[in-house]
């Protein structure tokens, strides 16, 4: 009898753990979330389920917090502003961190993957250039999906694009093209695009970005994600790399309730590239621009894929005699010491102080994410 409960409890349990993370990337319908500080300004709008805890970070790099959500309104926070930029460190300790994990000596040549490129919500389409919102099983976004394509191959970037569709777009969607998404990996792509649109007012996402009418381009990472904090570096690392070519193409980052399949690797990321309520064409010219933008931090230079151990070893020489002459600079200069702690913390996949304050599990969790 009490093995018979317990296998309920455990059955109960297990359900109610998966209807949390379904809603957590639930959408509105027909509608969408305002956000808005305590000064009455509209902070962003989205067609994500809104929470308490779920966060925004603004094209100025201002990282707002919910923490009230009333019907359609959230309230937020400002909880931190920070400069985004891709720091020299990143590359250094990802080269230390690779002679840990052995993967410097593991092969003689090491060949990059294709961009792979899907899209779980296969009917999302815009109302100027295909007539409605949605259209299930072949929706506008596939043609979207195309433009980023061909705008990365004309760079030599290779790409593998499906076009699988995963109706109907409801919070089981991202189980459905979790299969995609597993098959795609198999083929061992350099980074995993997920491309939506959203459903808000034209306004949020119509910019004019290096003289073109365009639609801005959203990233979204998952806080129930196991992999958030490597999501969370790597979204930083391509707001930061396309501010620089394209200011304002970026228009933030939305952390929501959910996993969005980033739990798959760490380089995956969910794109939002305009609305239902923004042209096809400018959506296209979005895409065309991150693609170009975002080119050398998603696959880096084009020719440079393969690289042989003497090359790699001399690299390492390089990088020892200049840590060499870092390290005589921070000796004279301490405060460097804890940015490249903190750094190293992460790559090697320990728990950094801000990490375990906004991790759940942790006894000195504050109740805050990220």
């Amino acid at each position: 009898m009490k093995r018979w409960i317990g296998s309920i409890g455990v059955a109960i349990l297990l359900c109610l753990m998966f209807t949390a993370a379904a809603l957590g990337e639930s959408e509105l319908n027909q509608k969408y979330m305002t956000l808005k500080d305590n000064h009455g300004q509209v902070i962003t709008r989205t067609a994500h389920e809104v929470v308490v805890g779920d966060e925004y970070l603004n094209s100025k790099n201002q990282l707002f917090r919910v923490y009230r959500v009333s019907g359609n309104l959230a309230k937020v926070k400002m909880v931190k502003s920070d400069a985004l930029k891709v720091s020299a460190w990143t590359e250094v300790i990802g080269f230390l961190s690779s002679l840990f994990r052995g993967d410097f000596f593991r092969s003689e040549v090491k060949q990059r993957g294709p961009i792979a490129i899907y899209h779980t919500h296969s009917d999302e389409s815009y109302v100027e250039g295909d007539g409605v919102s949605s259209k299930r099983g072949n929706g506008g976004i596939f043609q979207v999906g195309d433009t980023l394509t061909r705008s990365f191959e004309k760079l030599g970037v290779p790409v593998v694009h499906s076009k699988v569709p995963h109706d109907p777009h409801d919070a089981l969607a991202y189980d459905r093209s979790r299969r995609t998404a597993a098959q795609l990996l198999k083929q061992q792509p350099t980074v995993l695009l997920d491309v939506h649109r959203d459903a808000v007012p034209r306004q949020e996402y119509a910019a004019v970005v290096n003289k073109e009418n365009v639609t801005q381009v959203q990233l979204v990472v998952g806080r129930q994600n196991p992999n958030f904090q490597a999501s969370n570096d790597f979204a930083k690392q391509i707001k930061a790399s396309v501010d620089k070519k394209a200011p304002g193409l970026i228009k933030g980052i939305f952390y929501g309730r959910g996993k969005y399949n980033q739990d798959l690797g760490p380089r995956t990321m969910l794109l939002e590239i305009g609305s239902h309520t923004n042209s096809k064409a400018a959506a296209e010219r979005g895409a065309s621009l991150f693609a170009a933008a975002a080119k050398d931090v998603l696959y880096g230079n084009v020719g440079a894929g393969v690289v042989n151990r003497g090359g790699m070893r001399n690299t390492f020489w390089i990088v020892v005699a200049a840590l060499g002459g870092i390290g005589l600079f921070l000796l004279l200069n301490h405060s460097g010491l804890k940015s490249i702690r903190r750094e190293f913390a992460g790559a090697l996949g320990e728990k950094s102080e801000e990490k375990r304050k906004n991790d759940p599990s942790d006894p000195d969790h504050n109740g805050e994410s990220s």
